[in-house]
């Protein structure tokens, strides 16, 4: 996060588009560390009930962030201030949470505990020969090539659930970020808003990421507690049910927008759409989160590294088509397009449901639940 706070400061001064890309993409792959490793940390030090309430909270702050963004920056742009105090915020903020984080965060990681724990053991017994097992097999390039490296590549190519997940959080994700391009399309050029006012709708699609990371917390603590208590042991796929709901609430939500978007009808129904949207996106990228995680467990911060690289590059692709695609289909059929898609994905939550259990019987990575 140093690293990303200091990328900042060139793109804040920059005078041409080469100095913004290049430090662009080394912030970027400086602030992809925390989404890399956050499964990890919540298998550390979080049981499953809890783990769900924080994934929550983590997930709609990493979806509230882009969801506000566009509000924010453009009445910031279009002020006195420009866009470079978009940059400077960004700077500001997340150097804030980079301390915060120094100062609150404890260690989670597991081989480090332990050689700190050695280490204070052969302090006290004066005993040097004491050592743990991350000591005695240190860290080398072959395991950082086949451990941290090769194993997220070699989950997504033989790991079904894995490969599913990612497919379909990649494509939620992705049309979050095509909603960046869609709504000042369908706002400011077709209904003639200003900048300003044409990202103000925004703000329905965030309140639909509160509802969902609510609905995720209170499913946590009741149905899905319940279900743990009367089992008595850890069943991933009791973490499903949101995503079955988040399914179906996004093509509906798709279809509300495309066909509420004529200039002719009135703003409101297609500014309520974006809650449902916001919702189902939620609902659908949270529970994918805590599945994957309860999946594997112990290798969840490698199918998480994966998965977070293949969604961020597609939601990174999606803007770019999607203007060629809005102004050659329009919006009703454009986003009609997006919900066809999402149809067509809703079995795949339900063949988790009924047969996850034996599709993790076949991987070499999930963790044995017994």
């Amino acid at each position: 996060m140093i690293i990303f706070c200091i990328f900042q400061i060139p793109v804040a001064v920059a005078q041409n588009l080469q100095t913004i890309f290049i430090c662009r993409f080394f912030g970027g792959v400086a602030g992809s560390a925390p989404l890399a490793i956050v499964g990890g940390m919540f298998v550390d030090f979080m049981e499953p009930i809890n783990r769900g309430v924080a994934t929550s909270v983590f997930a709609g702050a990493v979806f509230a962030g882009p969801v506000a963004g566009p509000v924010v920056g453009s009445f910031i742009t279009y002020s006195y201030l420009g866009w470079r105090w978009t940059v400077w915020i960004t700077l500001i903020m997340s150097a804030f949470f980079t301390i915060l984080a120094y100062l609150m965060t404890p260690e989670t990681y597991e081989p480090v505990l332990l050689a700190w724990k050695a280490d204070k053991l052969r302090h006290e017994t004066k005993d040097w020969a004491l050592r743990s097992k991350s000591e005695e097999d240190p860290l080398n390039s072959d395991t950082i090539v086949n451990k941290y490296l090769m194993k997220p590549l070699i989950m997504i190519v033989k790991e079904p659930i894995l490969i599913i997940l990612t497919l379909y959080m990649s494509l939620v994700y992705g049309i979050l970020y095509l909603t960046f391009e869609a709504y000042p399309i369908s706002f400011e050029m077709d209904r003639g808003w200003s900048p300003g006012l044409a990202s103000l709708p925004f703000i329905a699609i965030f309140i639909g990421v509160v509802l969902a990371c609510a609905t995720i917390g209170i499913f946590s603590k009741t149905w899905y507690a319940k279900r743990l208590i009367e089992s008595g042991k850890l069943n991933p796929e009791d973490r499903l049910p949101p995503m079955i709901a988040g399914s179906l609430i996004l093509p509906i939500g798709l279809f509300w927008f495309a066909w509420t978007s004529h200039p002719s009808t009135h703003w409101a129904p297609q500014v309520v759409s974006g809650i449902f949207i916001g919702l189902g996106i939620i609902l659908i990228f949270m529970s994918g989160v805590t599945y994957m995680v309860d999946v594997y467990l112990l290798n969840a911060n490698s199918a998480i590294a994966i998965n977070t690289f293949i969604r961020s590059a597609v939601a990174a692709g999606f803007p770019m088509f999607a203007t060629y695609m809005y102004n050659g289909l329009g919006v009703d059929w454009a986003t009609s397009l997006l919900a066809f898609v999402c149809i067509a994905l809703i079995p795949f939550p339900l063949i988790f449901w009924f047969y996850g259990k034996k599709i993790r019987s076949w991987s070499k990575f999930a963790f044995n639940l017994g």
